[in-house]
């Protein structure tokens, strides 16, 4: 038994201290742009694994993610860890992980392929955006055979492929590379993620130009489960985190390209800016706002359609999202400046169950309904794809307003719109 357990003991040393050892080279672009590549080797290598080439964005740092780099090394996986902005020394917004060209994922493609070894490339979130479109440069670049080569698989991990809406309420469109890409691709996604209901629209653009689509569903979890600080997970992303390393070699397994199938990709490609959001409240053209009926933490449903013949502030977030949070005080101080028989907000929380929402509200002062959007169907009917969302809704039932980020609804100027629309006629 000591034996037994001393063993255990070591070879857990020995799978941690693999996850640190990282061996670094640099590679070059075509436009002379130096990017590192940082390597950690498998602990027991599987001849049988591919190397996984792992692009990631701002989260290497993070415990979660060692600690996932540790389970696929000692499931005999080597893996490349790219972090693009890192290496050119950008910040982290979201407009410069759009802007990459996504020639240094072309380069490191190309130094897998010559390589030798089986390789298959991972992103999550935006960065699946850039890898798709670095992938296509290889592509055309190096001719690999079949248009695949030595890449088995590119797997995208709640991919975030659309351009920033302007305000919200807008819909979101996909970027030109993912309908001119050709490859085979696993999606995974989070049965809770932001954008499950657009799914079906993804998996039809990809393949317009004949990508192989496999659809990997991960129930009851959010996307970046497995990405999440301690803190913020739940026992379900916790169980599904510690699985992902097994999941991960049956989604290769059912995912390989079909037989005598050959992957072109566009030769042309759309050139597209990257949308800047308007800040601030921002004027809409007016429409209807979509009906719907939902229920509180206390069961009690409430219908928008009542709320006709009040000015409504409807405000979509989630108690995982910082912003959010933060500008709840602003919208207590809000509702007390007007009458409540004349103006309402309404919250409406994205799919985080009735306990976590009561627990929340345990801690954090809210003075107005909290309503449960479970399945995220009345944010998808929004266009809600990012937190917080919130719109002004004039006393005919009609959208007026949005904002897609936290303001202070307590400041002069938005209290002036409100009061324009309290007089309207």
């Amino acid at each position: 038994m000591r034996i037994w357990i001393f063993s255990l003991i070591l070879l857990s040393w020995f799978s941690g201290a693999f996850a640190e050892a990282a061996e670094d080279f640099n590679l070059s672009t075509e436009s002379n742009e130096e990017l590192t590549v940082h390597v950690f080797p498998a602990t027991f290598p599987d001849a049988n694994k591919p190397l996984l080439v792992w692009f990631t964005e701002g989260y290497a740092d993070r415990s979660s993610f060692k600690h996932l780099i540790t389970q696929l090394n000692d499931e005999g996986y080597s893996l490349w860890q790219v972090d693009l902005l890192e290496s050119y020394f950008l910040e982290r917004t979201p407009s410069n992980v759009r802007r990459l060209s996504g020639e240094g994922i072309a380069a490191v493609l190309q130094h897998a392929q010559e390589n030798g070894q089986p390789f298959v490339p991972i992103s999550t979130g935006r960065m699946s955006l850039i890898l798709l479109r670095g992938a296509r440069l290889w592509q055309l670049a190096d001719r690999p055979e079949k248009g695949y080569g030595g890449l088995q698989q590119v797997v995208l991990f709640f991919p975030n492929l659309y351009d920033a809406a302007e305000k919200a309420g807008d819909a979101p469109q996909l970027f030109p590379i993912v309908s001119a890409s050709s490859l085979p691709v696993t999606l995974v996604q989070p049965g809770e993620g932001t954008y499950k209901w657009k799914t079906a629209d993804l998996q039809q653009a990809l393949e317009t130009h004949h990508s192989q689509v496999t659809i990997a569903g991960v129930p009851k979890v959010r996307d970046w489960y497995f990405l999440r600080r301690q803190a913020e997970v739940n026992e379900v992303e916790t169980k599904a985190s510690n699985a992902l390393s097994a999941q991960l070699g049956m989604w290769l397994q059912v995912s390989r390209p079909e037989k005598n199938r050959e992957f072109k990709p566009a030769q042309e490609l759309v050139e597209a800016k990257v949308t800047e959001r308007k800040k601030g409240l921002v004027p809409i053209p007016t429409r209807s706002a979509a009906a719907f009926e939902l229920t509180d933490i206390s069961g009690h449903a409430i219908n928008l359609k009542e709320k006709q013949g009040k000015v409504v502030l409807l405000n979509f977030w989630a108690s995982w999202c910082p912003p959010c949070v933060k500008e709840i005080p602003s919208m207590n101080r809000l509702a007390e400046s007007f009458d409540a028989k004349r103006f309402e907000i309404v919250s409406v929380n994205f799919k985080e169950s009735p306990k976590a929402v009561k627990d929340f509200l345990k801690q954090v002062q809210v003075d107005f309904p909290v309503l449960i959007d479970l399945d995220g169907k009345v944010a998808a009917d929004y266009e809600i794809f990012s937190f917080p969302s919130s719109f002004l809704i004039d006393a005919k039932g009609n959208l007026r307003y949005s904002v897609n980020a936290a303001i202070e609804w307590d400041d002069a100027e938005v209290k002036t719109v409100i009061n324009q629309l309290l007089n309207d006629k």
